[in-house]
């Protein structure tokens, strides 16, 4: 292996063509189904996400050296409505029973099924992206620790003009990782496309959820807002990514491309499930706090015994834990709840952690958990009938979630929170709040634009308070 490079020097891709080839040779021309070879390479960091490319995937968690990024499509299943879980069970079971694996330099790491999911079966008016989708890539750049790699798949037995368009692909994106650089920030002069009369509206509808709730009718209902800029250039997803990553190194950071040329993306402080050699890991996010200032354990105190805040915890907790204890030979509760610190937000936070039993696996899980809560209400389905019956509705993958899984059962799915759709000079921001018993509308609106200064800094917005960008 080349000890100094550049990740577009001739030498070195025409090593990785040589042993692409070595190990197509090997793998032979027998068997059916999807055909894997991983190749160790030297650290090729991806993170800020290099560029936009079609059939893009990225997925990070810079705090754990964990960073995902995979273009193209050697295998791809979407499904929509109530029986999308079913059905991606069964066509990532397919892909599993004649999915070949060569992994000469024992990496390590497996070939992922690349994915994300929406809120409900049924995609809202202005979704872009499928209800529900898994990909297998034909091209994943990988970094896990020190540990990085590149993947290729090819869905039939790879001949000349396979191999070429996945090196020609694999070209394009080194001489953009080579050239890669953190562009200026600047200010960009924006208008918020947004009018009064919708926060009305939420408002209004916040007001009769409390009410409902009081009648007994639920215990707590989320409300999403949508707010809208106009910028005088095209917003970059790499300069946002890369911001986002300077603040938010804690979270998970995504990104995929829509068929309409845009880009969902977002830094994500929830782990919906994660599934590591048997053992399931939940977080539970809710009950939220700002305007403080810097951390302090004052602030954070009156968080902890807030009981509003605390009631809306507590229902999150129990509701995953109703959910996981059925598939689980061990389920570990915490007793209260921790505080995370994301810029200006304090949330109540608390990590559910078990052993599932034989034979479940994370598909399984997704469908048990989501949604909970944190993003719905409770009950579940009152909540989501409460939901329809007002007109919710949830672009893309917001409040879905958005992950991977591996042919060993493994993977990791994050709730698609603090997030934006970027189409050319418009980005679409996302947030919420939960409304439960005690909670006060303004202030539940003034959540939401809480939650909006995240992606706002990102984007170059300096958000003062008042409303006006």
């Amino acid at each position: 292996m080349l000890k100094r490079f550049r990740p577009d020097d001739p030498a070195f891709l025409e090593q990785i063509e040589n042993r692409l080839r070595a190990g197509l040779r090997h793998a032979g021309k027998s068997g059916a189904g999807l055909l894997s070879v991983t190749l160790s390479v030297p650290e090729i960091s991806s993170t800020g996400l290099p560029g936009i490319f079609h059939e893009l995937f990225y997925w990070c968690r810079p705090a754990a050296q964990d960073e995902i990024l995979a273009l193209g499509e050697a295998a791809s299943f979407s499904a929509e409505g109530e029986a999308r879980w079913p059905q991606m069970s069964t066509a990532f079971d397919g892909w599993r029973t004649h999915w070949q694996h060569l992994d000469s330099d024992h990496t390590g790491l497996h070939p992922l099924a690349l994915g994300g999911f929406t809120f409900s079966g049924q995609p809202g008016n202005n979704a872009t992206l499928p209800s529900a989708r898994l990909r297998v890539p034909e091209l994943l750049l990988r970094r896990q620790g020190e540990t990085c790699a590149l993947t290729f798949t090819f869905g039939v037995r790879p001949d000349e003009t396979a191999i070429a368009s996945a090196m020609a692909r694999l070209r394009h994106l080194m001489t953009t990782l080579a050239h890669k650089f953190a562009p200026a920030r600047t200010t960009k002069p924006l208008q918020r496309l947004d009018d009064v009369q919708a926060d009305h509206a939420w408002l209004a509808r916040a007001a009769q959820a409390v009410r409902d709730i009081r009648s007994g009718r639920l215990d707590k209902v989320v409300l999403s807002r949508r707010v809208s800029f106009h910028s005088a250039e095209d917003f970059d997803p790499g300069r946002v990514m890369a911001d986002l990553e300077q603040q938010y190194p804690s979270c998970t950071l995504f990104a995929t491309d829509t068929p309409d040329g845009g880009t969902f993306l977002g830094a994500s402080p929830e782990t919906l499930v994660r599934l590591q050699d048997g053992e399931v890991y939940c977080d539970a996010l809710a009950g939220t706090a700002w305007g403080e200032g810097r951390a302090t354990s004052a602030a954070d105190r009156k968080l902890l015994g807030d009981v509003k805040n605390g009631r809306e915890h507590r229902l999150v907790v129990q509701a995953i834990a109703e959910a996981l204890r059925p598939v689980c030979a061990r389920l570990e509760v915490p007793d209260a709840p921790q505080i995370r610190h994301l810029g200006q937000l304090r949330h109540l936070w608390s990590s559910l952690h078990g052993r599932v039993k034989t034979g479940i696996g994370l598909l399984d899980l997704l469908q048990r958990v989501h949604p909970t809560p944190a993003v719905g209400g409770y009950p579940r389905q009152a909540a989501l009938n409460w939901l329809a019956q007002h007109g919710e509705q949830r672009e893309d993958w917001y409040t879905g979630a958005i992950g991977w899984l591996d042919a060993a059962g493994n993977g990791e799915f994050a709730v698609a929170l603090r997030c934006a759709r970027l189409q050319g000079r418009v980005a679409h921001l996302y947030a919420g709040a939960g409304i439960v018993a005690g909670s006060e509308p303004q202030r539940e609106l003034a959540e939401t634009e809480a939650k909006f200064a995240a992606m706002l800094h990102a984007l170059g917005i300096r958000n003062d308070g008042s409303g006006q960008q």
